[in-house]
């Protein structure tokens, strides 16, 4: 296996429960471009929070395009009203130039979870990119 940044004692997280730490511990891999290990904890990640929204997003994201869609199907299965998930989907949807479909499912996950700064700034950027200055003033109020 190819050596981790993140040390040994880390790596068994002290609340391994908590999905948050395991997506930091992920993306810490990735961006350290140590593969092997981010898919590595990644899976432990889905065995130890197997319904997790920010896990199985991250999974999502993670996962080579080919195989991308069939993992947003097994995370709206597992997660199926989880906004992190919904808005992973809308962000497929819209890499694939299905505006409608993507515009639908980022209005949902906004709507799931109000609180989630994530899915407004997509929702935003989406709009930006694809909508027209009502749509985006729309997100802004």
């Amino acid at each position: 296996p190819a050596p981790t940044v993140f040390p040994e004692p880390c790596r068994r997280l002290k609340s391994p429960g908590q999905p948050r730490l395991w997506v930091e511990a992920v993306r810490l891999e990735a961006r350290a471009d140590n593969r092997p290990a981010a898919m590595a904890l990644l899976a432990k990640a889905l065995q130890q929070c197997p319904a997790s929204g920010a896990v199985w997003a991250e999974a999502i994201r993670m996962e080579p395009r080919a195989s991308q869609r069939a993992r947003a199907s097994d995370a709206v299965k597992r997660c199926e009203g989880d906004a992190e998930v919904v808005a992973a989907v809308s962000r497929l949807f819209w890499r694939d130039r299905k505006i409608e479909k993507a515009r639908s499912w980022a209005n949902r996950a906004v709507a799931l979870d109000p609180t989630l700064g994530d899915a407004w700034a997509h929702l935003l950027a989406f709009e930006k990119a694809c909508g027209s200055e009502a749509a985006q003033e729309d997100v802004l109020q």
